[in-house]
């Protein structure tokens, strides 16, 4: 089974253009299983017919669901409302849309949840999200609402996975060595440009606490950065298993090829499990 996550920037990429098609081309390219996606116009008001999004589900032979974040009108430049969504070949038995605190966040951040039909008759539980981009705090009260609803299924097959917009601590070495600059120091060169690179970072830790496996650090395989295409500076996109998947992982790694460098300004990440 492969899983992606993947900011997709309202299907604009690096060179400024709106190009649905790429977007849905790189997509294709990684013939994912399930796909969690981020920055999601749908629909896109000044588009004729099927929504790129449901382009996307009828070429994958899926189902999706989508829960907007920004109404339609909020962001001028983004011509429909904004959100998440999550595209699965496997039938969609249910899902459910949770708001996240803090509830005055601007705009208020959605955890879609979804439980998929696998196969076997067996099902999976699919968590996603796209948390604050401009303070950690902001991130970690996200992080602990949304732990609230996951903690139902622990123990039982589930994933928690999206655009968290914060860093985990076990990367911080990979970036001082990167970099050759201390933690400290690092931040201070780009937290004007990255607030998601926080000096302690708070809302990760939070989920490794709760003894989510993260897919990278078991299986990851070359560059871990995510963000950005055209500069990767920080790993920002994650996917985190409940233990008993931990057995499952086979490898995960940044969609790395000349699609996943334009089609957006986040890499997708690509998750491959045997389950």
């Amino acid at each position: 089974m492969r899983i992606v996550t993947y900011n997709i920037q309202y299907w604009t990429g690096m060179d400024r253009e709106r190009r649905p098609e790429r977007t849905l081309a790189a997509v294709q390219e990684m013939a994912p299983d399930i796909v969690a996606l981020q920055e999601v116009v749908h629909p896109l008001d000044d588009v004729e017919g099927p929504s790129p999004l449901e382009e996307m589900a009828r070429h994958m032979g899926a189902a999706f669901v989508f829960a907007p974040i920004w109404p339609g009108g909020t962001l001028s430049h983004i011509p429909g409302p904004m959100g998440i969504a999550l595209v699965s070949r496997y039938p969609i038995l249910a899902h459910a849309v949770h708001t996240l605190d803090p509830l005055d966040a601007k705009p208020p951040r959605r955890a879609l949840e979804v439980r998929v039909a696998l196969p076997d008759g067996r099902h999976l539980i699919l968590y996603t999200t796209h948390l604050d981009w401009r303070s950690e705090e902001v991130r970690a009260t996200q992080v602990r609402s949304l732990l609230r609803w996951t903690t139902r299924d622990v123990g039982r097959a589930h994933l928690v996975l999206g655009d968290f917009n914060s860093v985990h601590p076990q990367d911080i070495p990979v970036y001082e060595e990167l970099t050759g600059l201390p933690w400290p120091r690092f931040v201070e060169r780009v937290e004007e440009e990255y607030p998601q690179a926080p000096r302690e970072p708070r809302a990760i830790p939070l989920i490794v606490r709760r003894g989510y496996e993260d897919a990278f650090l078991l299986a990851g395989e070359g560059d871990l950065r995510t963000y950005t295409t055209a500069d990767p500076t920080l790993r920002l996109d994650y996917c985190f298993l409940d233990p008993v998947l931990k057995p499952s992982v086979r490898r995960a790694r940044r969609w790395d090829t000349e699609l996943g460098r334009i089609a957006s300004d986040h890499y997708p990440l690509v998750v491959d499990l045997e389950i």
